[in-house]
């Protein structure tokens, strides 16, 4: 199912159970579309995250780490004055619609409680995020404001009525008394009831199918959550019913609660998008450079084709030479015997050339071709690795965290793909090399997040007896087993961890080629991460990410 209102009323009961009581002590906003709040409930800190992504907006708590931009929002400074070290009362739901409500208590500087309102609206393109004096019924500020020119429902900039999204008028589901819904479609009941999606529909379709009734539904909807995403018909889905209770459902995976759920169902699309933000200018550039290189490629491609005919240039001028005495001036082609093999071949001639001119025609047409063909080589090697080395960085974004853009920004930088910063610019802190895991039997295993790093623990930190891992002919990171006997158990993990930082992460079965570093070597002039090696061995691996994060916790 999708996050609809079901699924929110499911959420604000956890978020009651575990942040109710609670105290806001810090507040982040470490993207335009996110808001962390960290609230120190039962002895613990735990981080709310409030997002109004277009695609990604949602209301939980995550385990996700997040950086602190050194420059806080205009929004983040509104918040931090009016519910810095708040109190958290309750957390509300508007019927069964995607608009959650966060009660809370603070006091100003003069230690005058006043009290407020966090709203998230999760509505795709137009969520957004309020906080709202509960006295006044004022937005005090809004994580996105919008002009009266782009909407004239209501007021969305500060200081403006809070007032409550076009109302859908359908049926709460939560304030029905023991209705039979039999015989009704999975589009019927979302037109009747409020806040039920299109997989819930289907689920409750099937559920009543049997003469249950939607009470019946609703006391095992509230009493018996299963968290899980279960992989159907090639969806990957969000669910809170037993896994069998779907038909279709072909793999699942379980959770211990609906926050559990969404990090691990939005961490690869919030992590992407959040590289995207940060990156974009960046791809931009590559992107447009690429596709110059590969539209040089294929032009390079067709001049080297062109050389075929060299040979056959070289034999008219041959031809030409040797039966000079029989052209006509002023003939435009002429029928003459190979005698490499005695057959005909017709010449064409230029006319106003002589017989001899014509000859020299075509061997310099041949000396031309000749002494392009090493430039075109050379030209096609260089552009070909370009391409790439530009395809291996942009794959790297689809597998690095966000902490680890600092890197690749950098590599772009010393490559001279994009100009280093102004010098006033903050000092980055230096970042450890490489991501550190260790295999089930104990062994060291560690992963290069960008091509330097993978230059610097191949060929300058690692061992010559200890092996090397990377997926075959797929860009990906510089995996190292540090050691020179691994077990079958090792190289299987270390081939795992391989497959899962390359673009092949999604797919199944991926060939991952090892060797001994000793085998390697890198040329001369070579990209950032470019090398070759002989002697390896291929194993075949799914990339399973519960295993990655686990042998990462091993470290």
């Amino acid at each position: 199912m999708s996050f609809d209102g079901m699924f929110t009323h499911a959420m604000v009961n956890e978020l009651n159970q575990n942040l109710s009581g609670g105290r806001i002590s810090k507040i982040q906003q470490p993207f335009a579309n996110e808001l962390i709040l960290t609230i120190r409930s039962n002895r613990k800190n735990r981080q709310l995250l409030l997002s109004a992504h277009p695609s990604y907006a949602r209301v939980q708590i995550t385990d996700q780490p997040f950086a602190n931009p050194a420059k806080p929002s205009t929004f983040v400074m509104s918040l931090r004055k009016y519910i810095t070290s708040a109190i958290v009362q309750d957390f509300k739901q508007l019927n069964n619609d995607r608009v959650v409500s966060i009660d809370l208590s603070a006091k100003n500087e003069l230690g005058d409680i006043h009290d407020y309102i966090l709203t998230i609206e999760i509505m795709a393109r137009h969520s957004n995020i309020f906080l709202i004096n509960k006295e006044t019924g004022k937005i005090v500020d809004l994580i996105k404001r919008v002009s009266p020119e782009n909407n004239s429902f209501r007021g969305l900039l500060p200081g403006d009525d809070y007032k409550l999204p076009p109302a859908q008028n359908k049926i709460n589901p939560f304030s029905t008394n023991n209705e039979n819904l039999k015989g009704l479609s999975a589009g019927d009941i979302r037109q009747k009831y409020e806040g039920i999606g299109l997989d819930t529909s289907a689920e409750l379709e099937q559920y009543i199918a049997s003469g249950k009734t939607l009470d019946d539904f609703m006391d095992a909807y509230q009493n018996g959550l299963h968290p899980n995403t279960a992989t159907s018909n090639d969806k990957h889905k969000l669910g809170f019913f037993p896994v069998a209770f779907v038909n279709t459902t072909t793999k699942a995976n379980t959770y211990t609660n609906l926050s559990e759920l969404l990090d691990n169902y939005y961490v690869d699309k919030a992590r992407l998008d959040r590289i995207e933000q940060q990156t974009k200018s960046i791809t931009h550039r590559l992107d447009i450079i690429l596709k110059k290189d590969k539209s040089k490629v294929k032009k390079l491609n067709k001049q080297l084709n062109q050389t075929d005919v060299m040979a056959k240039y070289n034999l008219y001028g041959e031809l030409l030479t040797t039966y000079m005495s029989k052209i006509e001036r002023g003939s435009s082609s002429i029928t003459l015997t190979n005698y490499y093999n005695n057959e005909d071949v017709t010449i064409k001639l230029n006319p106003e050339y002589s017989p001899s001119l014509n000859a020299q025609s075509y061997y310099k047409k041949y000396r031309k071709l000749q002494n392009s063909i090493p430039h075109i080589k050379e030209q096609l090697e260089i552009t070909t690795n370009e391409v790439n080395y530009l395809e291996s960085v942009l794959a790297s974004l689809e597998y690095v965290d966000i902490e680890d853009v600092d890197g690749i920004v950098e590599e772009l930088i010393d490559s001279g793909y994009i100009k280093k910063k102004r010098k006033n610019a903050p000092k980055k802190r230096k970042k450890k090399l490489g991501e550190n895991f260790q295999s089930s039997t104990g062994v060291e295993i560690i992963v290069g997040k960008n091509n330097l790093e993978n230059d610097q623990l191949t060929m300058k930190l690692s061992q010559k007896n200890h092996y090397w891992f990377h997926v075959k002919d797929i860009p990906g990171s510089h995996v190292i087993l540090k050691t020179s006997e691994p077990d079958e158990q090792s190289i299987t993990e270390a081939a795992t961890i391989a497959a899962y930082y390359s673009k092949a992460r999604d797919s199944s079965k991926v060939p991952v080629d090892y060797v001994q570093i000793k085998n390697i070597r890198k040329p001369n002039g070579a990209k950032p991460g470019f090398v070759i090696f002989e002697g390896q061995k291929t194993i075949l691996v799914d990339p399973d990410r519960q295993l990655v994060a686990g042998l990462k916790e091993n470290k």
